[in-house]
């Protein structure tokens, strides 16, 4: 039985106090903000648990139902990229959002920018001092594409056979789609995504 909204928003109300009450325990640890250095980390550490309540929300509406998909893919962006930077990367990102994802595509797409944003900090920006990612989602006609573009070092072999793009790869396949990787000024990945047609 698949669960209920009620189900859903006590799932929701207890992980957001699971999460404030750690937030809470971080911050009442004696002495870890008697200096600089500790108060530094007890920061880092909130913002981390933040960033990973913002990604949960995104993919899973884990502590707040999610909103549009644009909206989703906007916060996932912003806060894969700024979970996974190292401390002092400037990283730009930019969400465009044109057309209407079919609400079965929509968990794909969604899934499958989260793996994609996370290998292009990790794989291709890692030891740049900036970069740029663009994220596109466009539906036109009867397919909708997930572009995740950055201009890092491109791929490699190794790349190509991560545990990221394999996930990223099944969430395409599970609907007919598929998953590209280009070399193109860093690296292009595609994921196509067919609609579904219904049969008269």
């Amino acid at each position: 039985m698949p669960p209920s909204e009620l189900d859903l928003r006590q799932l929701r109300h207890h992980t957001k106090n699971a999460l404030q009450r750690i937030i809470g325990l971080i911050t009442e640890i004696p002495g870890l903000c008697d200096t600089p250095a500790g108060e530094q980390i007890a920061r880092e550490l909130e913002h981390r648990i933040r960033l990973s309540a913002t990604i949960s929300n995104a993919l899973f509406g884990l502590t707040e139902a999610p909103g549009s998909i644009a909206d989703r893919l906007r916060h996932l962006a912003g806060a894969v990229v700024d979970m996974m930077r190292g401390p002092n990367q400037v990283i730009r990102i930019g969400v465009l959002v044109r057309g209407c994802c079919p609400p079965d595509l929509q968990e794909a797409a969604i899934r499958g920018a989260n793996e994609l944003i996370g290998n292009a900090v990790k794989h291709g920006l890692k030891n740049r001092p900036t970069g740029r990612i663009l994220v596109r989602l466009v539906t036109e006609g009867a397919t909708t594409t997930l572009s995740v573009i950055d201009n890092g070092w491109g791929f490699c072999g190794a790349t190509c056979h991560g545990e990221g793009l394999s996930l990223a790869r099944g969430f395409a396949e599970r609907h007919g789609g598929t998953l590209r990787l280009e070399n193109v000024d860093g690296t292009v990945a595609t994921l196509e995504l067919p609609h579904q047609t219904s049969i008269q």
